[in-house]
Protein backbone atom coordinates (compact mmCIF):
# COMPACT_ATOMS: atom_id res chain seq x y z
CA UNK A 1 0.00 0.00 0.00
CA UNK A 2 1.66 3.19 -1.05
CA UNK A 3 2.38 6.55 1.15
CA UNK A 4 -0.28 9.17 1.77
CA UNK A 5 2.50 11.25 0.97
CA UNK A 6 3.04 10.18 -2.30
CA UNK A 7 -0.12 11.05 -3.46
CA UNK A 8 0.74 14.66 -2.23
CA UNK A 9 3.46 14.28 -3.94
CA UNK A 10 1.51 14.07 -7.02
CA UNK A 11 -1.09 16.51 -6.34
CA UNK A 12 1.60 18.61 -6.08
CA UNK A 13 3.66 18.02 -9.17
CA UNK A 14 0.04 18.39 -10.61
CA UNK A 15 -0.81 22.21 -9.23
CA UNK A 16 2.94 22.89 -10.15
CA UNK A 17 2.73 22.12 -13.49
CA UNK A 18 -0.76 23.79 -13.67
CA UNK A 19 0.86 27.02 -12.38
CA UNK A 20 3.31 26.69 -14.74
CA UNK A 21 1.00 26.62 -17.65
CA UNK A 22 -0.59 29.47 -15.92
CA UNK A 23 2.86 31.57 -16.00
CA UNK A 24 3.65 30.44 -19.61
CA UNK A 25 -0.39 31.97 -20.06
CA UNK A 26 0.00 35.22 -18.85
CA UNK A 27 3.22 35.26 -20.64
CA UNK A 28 1.72 34.85 -23.76
CA UNK A 29 -1.26 37.66 -22.47
CA UNK A 30 2.02 40.14 -21.97
CA UNK A 31 2.89 39.63 -24.98
CA UNK A 32 0.06 40.23 -26.83
CA UNK A 33 -0.64 43.34 -24.79
CA UNK A 34 2.60 44.52 -25.95
CA UNK A 35 2.03 44.11 -29.64
CA UNK A 36 -1.34 45.81 -29.46
CA UNK A 37 -0.43 48.82 -27.64
CA UNK A 38 -4.03 49.54 -26.30
CA UNK A 39 -4.26 53.18 -24.87
CA UNK A 40 -6.50 54.28 -22.23
CA UNK A 41 -9.10 52.34 -20.10
CA UNK A 42 -8.45 49.31 -22.31
CA UNK A 43 -5.13 49.03 -21.63
CA UNK A 44 -5.91 49.18 -17.61
CA UNK A 45 -8.31 46.64 -17.93
CA UNK A 46 -6.02 43.91 -19.84
CA UNK A 47 -3.26 44.71 -17.69
CA UNK A 48 -5.74 44.08 -14.55
CA UNK A 49 -6.62 40.94 -15.72
CA UNK A 50 -2.85 39.77 -16.62
CA UNK A 51 -2.00 40.79 -13.21
CA UNK A 52 -5.03 38.50 -11.78
CA UNK A 53 -4.10 35.63 -13.77
CA UNK A 54 -0.18 35.99 -13.09
CA UNK A 55 -1.28 35.85 -9.59
CA UNK A 56 -3.53 32.75 -9.20
CA UNK A 57 -0.64 31.01 -11.68
CA UNK A 58 2.26 31.90 -8.88
CA UNK A 59 0.22 30.91 -6.14
CA UNK A 60 -1.18 27.84 -7.78
CA UNK A 61 2.82 27.09 -8.35
CA UNK A 62 3.84 28.10 -5.47
CA UNK A 63 1.30 25.79 -3.15
CA UNK A 64 2.44 23.14 -5.60
CA UNK A 65 5.78 22.99 -5.13
CA UNK A 66 4.68 23.37 -1.21
CA UNK A 67 2.96 19.92 -1.07
CA UNK A 68 6.01 18.43 -2.81
CA UNK A 69 8.51 19.61 -0.51
CA UNK A 70 6.17 18.70 2.68
CA UNK A 71 5.71 14.99 0.92
CA UNK A 72 9.13 14.51 0.92
CA UNK A 73 10.67 15.72 3.80
CA UNK A 74 7.72 13.82 5.85
CA UNK A 75 7.65 10.25 3.62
Amino acid sequence: MENIFTYMIYAGVGLAVLGLIGIGYAMLLALRLKKDAPEGREAKDRMQFLAAINTAALGTSFIGLALVVVGVLVS
